[in-house]
C-alpha cells in the first residue's frame, strides 16, 4: 500500500493531475483475485499455526528444523515442476545438500526427550 501511495504521489508530482495519477496506478482486480488471495492467506495461517504446534510439542531444535523443511519442498518444486535448475551437476549438489539437511533433522529429532512438565 505504501508503494502505491509513493507511486501515486510521484505521478501527481509529474502529471500535476490527480485523475491522471489514479489512472496510472495498476489495477487491483478484486473480483478475480479475492478467492486465490483468501486461499493463500488461510493456507499461510494454517502453516504458521502448525509450526507453533510443532515447536511446542517437539521442542525448539526438532520442531523448528522440521518447519524449515519448507525450503526442501520449494526446492523440489523448482527442480521438477518449474524446471528452474537445468544443469545436472547443480541438481546433484542440491540433492546432496538437501539430504544432509534431512539427516540433520532426523538426528536432531532423536535428541528430543518429549514435552517436559514444569
Amino acid at each position: 500500500i505504501l508503494l502505491f501511495l509513493y507511486y501515486f504521489l510521484f505521478q501527481t508530482k509529474t502529471k500535476h493531475n490527480c485523475q491522471e495519477s489514479m489512472n496510472a496506478l495498476p489495477r487491483w482486480y478484486w473480483k478475480q483475485l479475492w478467492k486465490p488471495g483468501l486461499l493463500a492467506g488461510v493456507l499461510y495461517s494454517i502453516g504458521n499455526f502448525s509450526s507453533i504446534l510443532a515447536v511446542t510439542y517437539l521442542g525448539q531444535a526438532a520442531g523448528y528444523s522440521m518447519c524449515q523443511l519448507q525450503l526442501i519442498v520449494s526446492g523440489l518444486w523448482a527442480v521438477f515442476f518449474f524446471r528452474e535448475i537445468k544443469r545436472k551437476s547443480i541438481i546433484v549438489k542440491w540433492f546432496l545438500s538437501a539430504g544432509t539437511a534431512v539427516l540433520g533433522i532426523i538426528w536432531l529429532s532423536w535428541e528430543h526427550k518429549g514435552p517436559s512438565v514444569h
